[in-house]
């Protein structure tokens, strides 16, 4: 879903740093028929307690974003763990054509991110495949993003719909179809300003993220699976906002084990922040 932003802010961190723009997004798979007809306030209160119990799933994300005149698009699928932080994904973008490709594999724990940057870059990395950034070795900006990330819920999806939910805007659409599976379909508009005296540490973080953003406001779709699951989760700002996006994000598997990452071999990895001050030497 869309705070699923950590990550998505983490990746774009990245790309950048290597010279190339992309931020992410989202696709999904469930099981089960639609959730039993409640009232929308208990939905919701169901949904965030049985997402709660989970640490991990897979995800598929597909997100457009724009801000001062340039916009950036990047697909992406895989799993992710929120409890702890942690990923193995696939993400695929045009702006990779500088590595000669457009997909990238990239795995994370904590942070700490690797890019396979493929044949190509490996060609301009004395044949190594991976390059590890270590948010933390990044000068001003990637401290704060693994800051960020460390005290951040933003990518457990319990916490985006109880930030949906606590705005007080929600209804009930009606029934769809979602990748064979039935779920239920909720929308509303999250007014950030209605939020800004929450007590729940958790929302009051993501809310951090979005004011840094310049948003105020962000307009939500919820599916809903029979089990009370998130299956898609769909995210996008009003016209005029100073960052624009369209997030889309599908939930399947959910799991209560957290993803499980291996670091590539240290003999096929270079280290980012050790490249940049070879280069400024």
């Amino acid at each position: 879903m869309r705070h699923i932003r950590t990550l998505v802010a983490a990746t774009s961190v990245a790309l950048a740093l290597v010279g190339v723009s992309a931020c992410s997004a989202a696709k999904q798979v469930a099981a089960g028929a639609a959730a039993p007809l409640v009232s929308v306030a208990d939905a919701m209160s169901l949904t965030t307690k049985a997402t709660q119990q989970f640490s991990s799933a897979h995800v598929s994300m597909t997100e457009h974003i724009s801000a001062k005149g340039k916009s950036m698009a990047l697909t992406g699928s895989g799993a992710l763990s929120w409890k702890p932080l942690a990923m193995d994904m696939t993400m695929n973008s045009s702006q990779f054509s500088q590595l000669g490709t457009d997909s990238v594999h990239m795995l994370m724990s904590g942070t700490t991110m690797y890019m396979n940057v493929g044949d190509t870059g490996a060609a301009q990395l004395g044949g190594k495949h991976w390059m590890k950034m270590d948010f933390t070795e990044l000068g001003a900006a990637g401290k704060a993003m693994a800051e960020q990330m460390d005290k951040s819920s933003g990518n457990d999806p319990s916490t985006q719909i109880k930030l949906f939910t606590s705005s007080g805007d929600i209804h009930r659409v009606g029934t769809a179809t979602v990748d064979g599976v039935q779920t239920t379909h909720y929308a509303g508009t999250v007014e950030l300003a209605k939020l800004a005296n929450s007590q729940d540490a958790n929302i009051r973080s993501v809310l951090a993220q979005d004011t840094q953003l310049g948003l105020t406001s962000i307009n939500v779709d919820l599916w809903v699976d029979g089990q009370n699951r998130p299956v898609r989760v769909h995210q996008t700002t009003s016209p005029g906002a100073a960052v624009g996006f369209d997030i889309q994000v599908d939930y399947a598997d959910f799991s209560t084990s957290p993803v499980t990452v291996t670091p590539p071999s240290a003999s096929d990895t270079v280290d980012f922040a050790q490249l940049v001050k070879g280069l400024n030497a």
